[in-house]
C-alpha cells in the first residue's frame, strides 16, 4: 500500500537563510513552451499539412513563502536589500552573486523526511508585510515572492 504523506510539516531553508517560521508555500510550477504545435508549419505535395512540436523553452514561477515576523525572519529583507540597487540613487546591487540553493523538505507524521525539492538559483523578486490594524490580534506576517531557473524533487 502506498504511504500518503501530509503537505503540513515541512521546512524551507537556503544557503544561509535558516529558521524562518514558514506559514505557507505555494507556487512550484514548471512548464514546458511548445513552439510550433498550435498550428500546421507548412503543406507539402498533395497539399499535406506538416505540423511539429518541440520545446521552444521553459518557463518557471515564482515560489511565494509567508512567514510569521520575527528577528530570524529579517534575515529576508536583508537578503532582498542586498539583490537589489537602491531604488531612488542607483548603485550597486549583488543579486547575481546573492542566488541561492534551496530545499524544501516535507516530512511525515514521525518527522521523518518523504519528500525533497532543490530549487537552483533562487533570488528574491518581491518583499511584503501583512496588514497593519489597530486592536488586531492577527500576527505580523512577511511575504516574499522568490524567482528560481530550476527545480527537481531529490526524493
Amino acid at each position: 500500500m502506498a504511504e500518503f504523506v501530509s503537505n503540513a510539516k515541512f521546512y524551507f531553508e537556503a544557503d544561509g537563510l535558516t529558521d524562518i517560521l514558514i506559514q505557507k508555500i505555494s507556487g512550484m510550477q514548471m512548464k514546458m513552451v511548445v513552439a510550433g504545435g498550435d498550428a500546421p508549419i507548412g503543406v507539402t505535395k498533395d497539399g499535406k499539412t506538416q505540423t511539429n512540436a518541440t520545446i521552444g523553452s521553459v518557463e518557471c514561477s515564482e515560489i511565494t513563502v509567508e512567514c510569521v515576523a520575527t528577528a530570524d525572519s529579517k534575515q529576508l529583507l536583508d537578503w532582498y536589500n542586498k539583490c537589489h540597487a537602491e531604488a531612488l540613487s542607483g548603485g550597486k546591487a549583488e543579486g547575481r552573486s546573492s542566488r541561492k540553493l534551496a530545499k524544501l523538505a516535507i516530512y511525515d507524521g514521525d518527522g521523518n523526511e518523504k519528500v525533497q525539492y532543490e530549487f537552483t538559483d533562487i533570488f528574491p523578486t518581491s518583499y511584503g508585510t501583512g496588514d497593519f490594524t489597530a486592536g488586531s490580534g492577527d500576527l505580523l506576517t512577511e511575504t516574499v515572492t522568490i524567482g528560481f531557473t530550476y527545480f527537481e524533487r531529490k526524493k
